[in-house]
């Protein structure tokens, strides 16, 4: 027991002597403040202690700017997410308005040519192509239903673009005058050399048995020439359509007749829209 008494004696005094120790000196400082010696002592201690403190002070405002940017990083991940979605439906409505007017623009081109031909037509879509090239037939979307029928005459704004090969009850396939199964009687229109126009392999068509007398040269338009061809008693195509621009004439010299490779007037690749003859007498 004396032992335990003695250990908790010292482990007082070990505890009370830096308070005491402390207390003394702070004593000591508050008596002798106004000394130089402790001004000086307290200038050295201020002026060790500033750059810790400016350290500190620097840190803590380093810290504060850390967090304050990675604040700042959040929010402008936030504004970028918006701006982006912003600018796809801003980019959406763009194209849909870019659409509408090119809509627009080909529906008043079709309007006008079908306002100016003297025929009954009626306008169809195509909605579909061989993209390749190969099948010279487009579909349109409009059929029996819309009064199409075989045979009857397919026009753009820019000239002819076939017949129809068939047709149901609300599509019509239309047989491209670039198809080799394809004859229509053609005038040159300046010369009014007359001649067969046949489609053949590739986008382009021939004029055959146009007299080798008959003038004809690079740039002249063919027309249909509204004749019967063969076992016709009438030409399906009426007369004064335009085909297409004479690109090439070959001439041979024993031979009556001459060749002209014509330019269809019509890009295939991008009809959109047609207009179907339903009656050539309005």
């Amino acid at each position: 027991m004396a032992t335990l008494g003695r250990t908790r004696t010292r482990r007082t005094n070990s505890v009370a002597r830096p308070f005491a120790a402390l207390f003394l000196a702070s004593v000591l400082i508050l008596l002798f403040r106004s000394t130089d010696v402790v001004q000086a002592a307290g200038i050295l201690g201020t002026q060790a202690l500033v750059p810790i403190q400016r350290a500190l002070a620097e840190t803590g405002v380093t810290a504060n700017r850390f967090f304050q940017a990675i604040g700042e990083l959040d929010r402008i991940r936030a504004e970028n997410a918006d701006l982006r979605a912003a600018n796809d439906r801003l980019t959406l409505e763009n194209a849909r308005l870019a659409e509408a007017a090119i809509a627009a623009q080909q529906g008043a081109k079709l309007d006008a040519a079908q306002r100016a031909l003297p025929f009954k037509t009626t306008t169809a879509p195509v909605i579909a192509r061989d993209p390749s090239g190969v099948l010279k037939t487009i579909v349109i979307g409009a059929g029996t239903d819309q009064g199409v029928r075989i045979d009857q005459v397919v026009l753009s704004e820019q000239g002819v673009v076939g017949r129809v090969s068939e047709a149901g009850s609300n599509y019509a396939k239309v047989l491209l005058i670039t198809d080799s199964a394809s004859s229509v009687s053609a005038l040159v229109q300046s010369s009014r050399s007359s001649g067969i126009v046949r489609g053949q392999y590739g986008d382009t068509l021939v004029m055959e048995w146009i007299l080798q007398s008959d003038p004809v040269k690079r740039g002249d338009i063919v027309v249909t020439a509204g004749l019967g061809i063969g076992n016709e008693l009438r030409s399906l195509y009426p007369k004064g359509l335009v085909i297409g621009t004479v690109v090439d004439v070959t001439r041979a010299e024993v031979s009556a007749y001459q060749r002209a490779v014509v330019a269809p007037a019509v890009d295939f690749r991008k009809l959109e829209n047609v207009l179907v003859v339903t009656d050539v007498a309005k």
